[in-house]
């Protein structure tokens, strides 16, 4: 099932923010700590957009391997987004504990 589990946007935010922060973090403003998880939640809506488009296209742009695989990933995109709506304040939490 799609979803964020605790260990892997802890991991996604340390991924990003980690490798920072020594002195490159420092850089960072409030504004560009917080837009890592509205850029999160907007390019997995995207995708899934992308993915809906297409299979309303017919099945143009992305390759795929069977009826509805399009539409599936649609959904599985969107309910990604659904869980991250969900798990926002822990995200933003996540990333504001790494220190800057």
């Amino acid at each position: 099932p799609a979803g964020l589990l605790p260990h892997t946007h802890t991991g996604i935010s340390g991924g990003q923010i980690h490798p920072l922060q020594n002195s490159a973090n420092k850089f960072l403003t409030p504004a560009e700590k917080d837009s890592l998880v509205t850029g999160a939640y907007l390019m997995t809506l995207e995708c899934g957009v992308r993915f809906l488009t297409d299979y309303l296209n017919g099945d143009v742009y992305f390759k795929i391997h069977r009826e509805n695989h399009n539409l599936d990933r649609c959904r599985t995109q969107f309910k990604l987004v659904s869980d991250m709506e969900a798990k926002e304040a822990k995200m933003r939490e996540i990333i504001n504990s790494f220190e800057g």
